[in-house]
């Protein structure tokens, strides 16, 4: 990689239930979560109580959602559904709710249950196509990372993972991007860990990887930055979100 790798230190700190069965996608902001429930679309979690936000009756794929981003800026959520692939727009701040087909995330392998997962949004100062793009993670066989430009979708970049990031990250369960350096967070389930990497046109290399350390039957599932010095992970079996303090240094 030309650039200077971007070195976030994350350390783990407070941690609280969430009211849900399970939490398998977070798109968070200060005093706010968006919460994908599997089975049954976004809810909103605000002081401590959740409320159903868009759910199935809204449009058919937001009952099978793995994947959660948004842009504040732009005013939007995109959820992403995992068999379909269908990546839905929803405008955060319209009178009427609508949920919107933009797309749909080609499968990179044929194992059943393996589509993609986890989605982010990356701004195009820090993207690698320098358009503002999603990222998403294919959680395994195989594991990839792929970025799609917005607002078609158009795939402009498609990663492996680097030899070291294969056995620190068993599977491949979220994503997302800091908003100061441009690094890349992917989030293992199965080995309960968050490697952080630099990604550019080159690829991807990481430069650390941290335990995520919660109860033996939870699942790390979702994670996003609540604002640039605050990282939220949320599990399932229980539902709970866990928060980490973020530093850099280059």
């Amino acid at each position: 990689m030309a650039h200077s790798l971007p070195h976030l230190s994350l350390r783990q700190g407070p941690s609280h239930s969430v009211p849900l069965a399970g939490a398998s996608a977070v798109a968070a902001r200060p005093g706010v979560m968006f919460l994908a429930e599997d089975d049954e679309g976004i809810y909103r979690m605000q002081r401590g109580r959740c409320t159903l936000w868009a759910g199935r009756p809204l449009h058919a794929a937001l009952g099978d959602l793995e994947g959660l981003a948004m842009d504040e800026r732009c005013g939007v959520i995109w959820a992403l559904a995992e068999e379909s692939g269908e990546v839905v727009a929803l405008p955060l701040r319209a009178r009427r709710r609508t949920a919107r087909v933009i797309g749909r995330l080609p499968r990179p392998g044929r194992a059943r249950n393996k589509g993609f997962e986890g989605l982010a949004f990356i701004p195009a100062a820090v993207s690698p196509n320098r358009r503002d793009s999603l990222v998403a993670v294919h959680e395994g066989k195989p594991r990839r990372v792929a970025v799609f430009s917005l607002p078609d979708l158009e795939e402009t970049h498609h990663f492996k993972l680097p030899r070291e990031a294969k056995r620190a990250l068993d599977d491949l369960a979220d994503v997302t991007v800091d908003p100061i350096t441009g690094a890349v967070l992917l989030l293992s389930e199965e080995s309960r860990r968050i490697g952080v990497f630099g990604m550019d046109d080159g690829g991807l290399e990481m430069t650390d990887a941290v335990e995520v350390r919660v109860r033996r039957q939870a699942r790390p599932e979702g994670l996003d930055f609540v604002t640039p010095s605050r990282l939220v992970v949320v599990t399932e079996a229980p539902a709970t979100a866990i928060y980490f303090r973020v530093t850099r240094k280059r």
